[in-house]
């Protein structure tokens, strides 16, 4: 076990800053714009936390805006742009997520986050833990997030408590028993002071487990605060349940397409991790955003 996996596993994360060539950024950035301006040039009606379909590329957005077309994500970008699908593959990401995972790695979702200014408020995301949307056989699952505008404590950086994907699987339901897609921190007395905040310039790297609590405030700057966010899982991490993103039940063949490093098996791997099913919700296969709502 090498120093990074001897991190990863103590803490339940790992940052690696100024990770992806400053001229990659810039040309994912060029990237960006040009599709959030095409979107906007759209005259059809946008619909608000749209309902996911398996392709899953759309864009959420901010129901908090008046005019409705203010961009909260993009969901899995990859789908259709090849500059993310690209860096989802990157050599080097890949190679710290084989380690991280065990020595197979299965693409598993992606998204960009886009963070809206403070008075643009709706992209806040409460702590969570991700395991709580999407439980498998094993907890071998990783996101890694990848800052395309440098990022610090002003614009709503991701937190992470670390150690805390050590311990318990905490209940992301309301008090109605409704799946709402966050933790209860004071009922629970998690200790958010003692969060890690997630900070660097464009090209820092993170890479944290799929049972780490994490979350990030407002951003407080004047413009967007870019992150995008790729899911991968070991070959052997079946899904439980269906969370609208590349599964097999729906199509097996797309489903070991998506692996990256090993062999497809239809023999999912067992271990002893703590699981609640996120059901029930009052809408299916919508943001994160959506879910969290009061």
């Amino acid at each position: 076990m090498d120093i990074d996996q001897k991190f990863f596993k103590k803490n339940g994360y790992l940052l690696k800053k100024n990770f992806i060539n400053k001229k990659i950024i810039d040309k994912i950035n060029k990237v960006v714009n040009e599709v959030v301006v095409k979107d906007k040039q759209k005259n059809k009606k946008k619909t608000t936390n749209g309902t996911q379909t398996y392709d899953n590329y759309h864009f959420v957005y901010n129901s908090n805006s008046s005019k409705n077309n203010e961009i909260l994500r993009l969901n899995n970008p990859q789908n259709r742009h090849k500059i993310f699908y690209n860096l989802s593959r990157n050599k080097k990401i890949i190679t710290i997520v084989k380690k991280l995972l065990g020595g197979s790695v299965r693409f598993h979702l992606g998204k960009l986050n886009f963070k809206l200014p403070n008075k643009k408020k709706g992209s806040e995301v409460a702590w969570h833990q991700d395991w709580a949307f999407y439980p498998h056989t094993n907890d071998d699952l990783v996101t890694v997030g990848i800052y395309l505008d440098d990022c610090t404590e002003k614009n709503g950086p991701l937190k992470i408590i670390k150690n805390s994907h050590t311990k318990k699987l905490y209940s992301h339901h309301s008090n109605e028993n409704f799946f709402v897609g966050k933790i209860d921190t004071i009922k629970n007395k998690i200790g958010i002071n003692n969060s890690v905040s997630i900070t660097g310039k464009a090209g820092t790297v993170v890479f944290f487990h799929c049972r780490s609590i994490h979350g990030s405030g407002n951003n407080q700057m004047n413009s967007s605060r870019p992150l995008i966010l790729f899911g991968y899982r070991a070959c052997d991490a079946w899904p439980l349940i269906n969370d609208g993103n590349t599964h097999p039940e729906v199509n097996l063949e797309n489903y070991n397409k998506n692996i990256i490093v090993g062999k497809k098996s239809l023999k999912p791997r067992l271990t002893k991790v703590p699981t609640i099913i996120p059901l029930p919700k009052k809408k299916h296969y919508v943001s994160i955003y959506e879910l969290q709502k009061k």
